[in-house]
């Protein structure tokens, strides 16, 4: 098989969803207590497995998402692009109505993606094993965790 360069292979798509929201924490505020900063933490709750992200946003994201408190379940957009370094990512865009603008330099946000199940020994549960790298079941129902 022939590979044809990237025209047509990795073409970006575009994903809705809705996810609960875990967390909300102000990272940096001004000096007069207007928060500038913030993480978001929620869980993909209609994904297999315990999917959780963590985003952070500027002051007119924090302005926006402040309306929203933990436990509130609220759609995402997520656009699943071909990255530079050779491989698919998932950028959030939008939570609720907040627009969300990606920092390329953002080291704060990060994801924690797997699929858990019990862990049995002689037919008892003696605890769970997780996998980290997302196999069939999770892709099938969340594509945008795909990485290659």
């Amino acid at each position: 098989m022939i590979a044809i360069g990237t025209i047509g292979c990795h073409r970006p798509k575009h994903y809705e969803t809705n996810v609960e929201i875990t967390r909300v924490t102000a990272a940096r505020k001004d000096d007069k207590g207007k928060v500038l900063t913030i993480d978001l933490e929620y869980a993909f709750s209609e994904c297999p497995g315990s999917q959780l992200e963590v985003l952070r946003g500027d002051a007119e994201f924090a302005a926006c998402i402040g309306k929203h408190k933990v436990g509130d379940k609220v759609p995402v957009s997520i656009d699943h692009e071909w990255a530079d370094d050779g491989h698919w990512q998932w950028v959030v865009r939008k939570v609720g109505d907040c627009r969300r603008v990606a920092d390329p330099n953002d080291e704060a946000s990060f994801a924690v993606v797997r699929e858990c199940e019990d862990w049995n020994v002689n037919g008892n549960k003696v605890g769970f094993q997780c996998r980290y790298l997302p196999e069939k079941n999770l892709l099938e129902k969340c594509p945008w965790f795909k990485r290659n």
